[in-house]
């Protein structure tokens, strides 16, 4: 073969070298974003709204049929992860393996289904976490206490600032993952990096619900009891002297246990409407 045809050959495989532009990254991720628990199933569960993030990326990165359909199949493969904050980590690396892939780079269909499946578990950990555990209690915290003054804006607050901040960590979060692709999943888990941050993530969790309780609980007993001429009052005779919201404090376990002991929320609630419901009657509370 003369010099000038190995050129040709060259510039060939350069042209046909597919590339996705940022446009191509930012559609998928705000795809994902919309549609990612639009549609579940005991079958699929996220899937469907995971192979939405990739319907786009696999239109371009393989003009032949049968490849778009293999890589169909792939991304419709049961999927279960958090969606919300570090989940697009996953969209991320998937589809820079599927770029590497369909550029001729020797990255397996299995190997890209590997690495989705060995990040469900323990993104999901990180991402619930930070996100149900962390972000928006502390988020609720304050909206709560500017409702509590008769402020209208406090649940706008609440779902721009939660929306805010969710996607603008999970955006770069995506962008970065993309450009690391799998060289990011041996960064994040070596050493015991992912156990010191999930230890973090839930300490600083424990911390904001105990401080959101504290302030927004509420329970005191307006009850006396007559054992002279001056009547002592329990909440601040009694309890006050114990500890401060003591009785918030006490709700508050009883809540946790009766989670803990699988009894559902809108149960628990019931409860709570009843008790307060007959206690404020009697002159208890």
């Amino acid at each position: 073969m003369s010099q000038v045809e190995e050129v040709n050959n060259v510039k060939s495989e350069v042209k046909n070298e597919v590339s996705l532009t940022k446009k191509d990254l930012n559609k998928a991720y705000w795809t994902f974003e919309v549609f990612a628990q639009a549609c579940c199933s005991y079958e699929r569960l996220q899937a469907p709204g995971f192979f939405s993030g990739m319907k786009n990326i696999i239109e371009k990165l393989y003009p032949k049929k049968e490849d778009r359909i293999e890589a169909c199949k792939r991304h419709m493969e049961f999927y279960n992860s958090e969606f919300a904050l570090v989940g697009p980590v996953i969209l991320g690396i998937a589809i820079a393996m599927e770029e590497k892939k369909a550029n001729g780079a020797g990255v397996e269909g299995e190997a890209i289904s590997a690495i989705k499946t060995s990040l469900m578990g323990p993104l999901a950990g990180i991402g619930d976490t930070l996100r149900q555990g962390t972000l928006i209690p502390i988020i609720g915290s304050i909206a709560i206490s500017i409702g509590t003054g008769g402020n209208l804006l406090a649940p706008v607050l609440y779902m721009v600032a939660t929306l805010g901040i969710n996607w603008g960590i999970s955006y770069n979060l995506f962008h970065k993952a993309y450009e690391k692709g799998s060289e990011l999943v041996g960064e994040f888990f070596q050493g015991d990096r992912m156990e010191k941050i999930m230890t973090m993530i839930t300490t600083l969790g424990a911390i904001t619900i105990g401080a959101l309780a504290a302030n927004t609980v509420k329970l005191s007993t307006i009850l006396e009891l007559n054992f002279g001429e001056k009547p002592l009052n329990l909440q601040t005779g009694i309890f006050d002297t114990i500890a401060l919201n003591i009785l918030p404090f006490a709700a508050v376990m009883l809540v946790y246990y009766l989670l803990r002991k699988k009894v559902s929320v809108n149960k628990i609630i019931i409860l709570i409407f009843a008790f307060a419901i007959i206690f404020g009657l009697l002159g208890i509370i």
